[in-house]
């Protein structure tokens, strides 16, 4: 054997035996089985709410007591809650004029002036992967969707 394949046969060897194993760490974060979630708005009982994880909006409204005018037809039972999500129950309306961005369909969103199924469909897409909008101005967040839009839209939109 020359020196260089012997150079590395040592190494190897050495490495083995000085280099600890690395074992299976299990990390803290990302790893949890319940979420938090707080509720406002048309609720007797407001406050933090502990489900398990890939609970639905069904699943959290079996812990509330909801107040007479709460409005249950502008929220959407089966999406699936997210940890730190801030759900306000809306309250009813004589004149739906406003369509919500968290919890509006699709053809609910089309109705909105200035928005058409892809700008919908974007909306959708953004809440399902960053959560409920806290703010109707979250919406510049959203591809399709600039300040000028924003403001054309703002009357139309609630959350």
């Amino acid at each position: 054997m020359n020196n260089i394949v012997r150079c590395v046969l040592l190494f190897l060897l050495l490495a083995t035996v000085l280099i600890p194993k690395i074992e299976h760490v299990e990390l803290p974060w990302g790893k949890t089985e319940q979420i938090s979630v707080e509720v406002r708005g048309e609720v007797e009982n407001p406050g933090i709410f502990t489900l398990p994880v890939y609970s639905t909006m069904n699943d959290l409204l079996e812990l509330l007591v909801l107040t007479e005018s709460a409005d249950l037809d502008r929220i959407n039972g089966q999406m699936t809650l997210k940890d730190l999500d801030v759900i306000i129950i809306p309250r009813y309306q004589e004149r739906a004029s406003t369509v919500s961005i968290n919890y509006g369909t699709l053809e609910e969103l089309c109705t909105i002036p200035h928005i058409g199924p892809v700008t919908a469909a974007n909306i959708i897409s953004y809440r399902e992967s960053f959560g409920l909008f806290q703010s109707v101005d979250d919406l510049v967040k959203v591809k399709g969707i600039g300040p000028k839009t924003l403001e054309k839209i703002r009357e139309h939109v609630s959350l």
